[in-house]
């Protein structure tokens, strides 16, 4: 049995469909708004700092997260990984070309 499996799951961690949904609900929000060039602009020149940022994040939203039921670890373990901003870009992307 591995370490991994032996472990409980933390709040950052996410299913995969786990992360399809919030990328595309990031997606949708941005296109709805008519953001995608401003969005993606700032997605691309803070990629490299998504970890580190996403690490503020618990800090920021930690004590707030209890009192006002916040998904925020959800997001933030989304953007602990760097492939999945990529994954934000691209979506945003497809949804701005399927919209009328």
């Amino acid at each position: 049995m591995s370490e991994k499996s032996c472990l409980a799951m933390s709040e950052y961690e996410l299913t995969g469909e786990e992360e399809e949904k919030l990328i595309g609900n990031i997606a949708k929000t941005v296109v709805d708004w008519g953001l995608e060039a401003p969005a993606i602009m700032f997605l691309e020149t803070t990629k490299p700092l998504s970890f580190v940022a996403s690490q503020l994040a618990i800090v920021a939203l930690g004590p707030l997260q209890w009192m006002f039921d916040l998904q925020g670890s959800k997001y933030t373990g989304l953007f602990m990984k760097k492939e999945n901003v990529s994954r934000i870009i691209q979506r945003i992307e497809e949804l701005s070309k399927s919209k009328p």
